[in-house]
């Protein structure tokens, strides 16, 4: 599943991103309470760990941008 976000600013962006993020978990979440709870566990715990993840690669990233700004 790809999102697709329009360049807005500031708070029209940010409404933008969040009725997508909603959106995107409501129609996870319909999906999910259709398995076995075990499965939901499973699903859950993985997307949680997944998320973490990419969140904390991110952040890595954005950090050493900042940074190598700063050296300049």
């Amino acid at each position: 599943m790809t999102v697709e976000v329009k360049v807005l600013e500031g708070f029209g962006r940010e409404a933008a991103l969040r009725r997508k993020w909603l959106r995107m978990w409501t129609q996870l979440g319909e999906r999910i309470l259709t398995l076995p709870q075990w499965m939901q566990d499973i699903v859950l715990e993985d997307i949680n760990t997944t998320v973490r993840n990419r969140i904390a690669t991110m952040e890595m990233i954005q950090n050493e941008k900042r940074r190598s700004w700063v050296r300049r």
